[in-house]
């Protein structure tokens, strides 16, 4: 199905590939920031409850 299109052939409806990725980007970084960060408690405590 073709998107609507204005007088001029352009589409009516934009995505903004570019501010998707940005805001991707900008939430994802502090996630793995804090991953890395926290590695060793995060490995220490999946640990410590497998073998209960």
């Amino acid at each position: 199905m073709n998107p609507p299109l204005t007088s001029s052939g352009a589409a009516k409806f934009d995505t903004p590939f570019g501010s998707q990725m940005a805001a991707g980007v900008l939430v994802t970084v502090p996630l793995v920031l804090l991953v890395l960060f926290f590695q060793r408690r995060i490995v220490a405590g999946l640990t410590a409850g497998a073998l209960k």
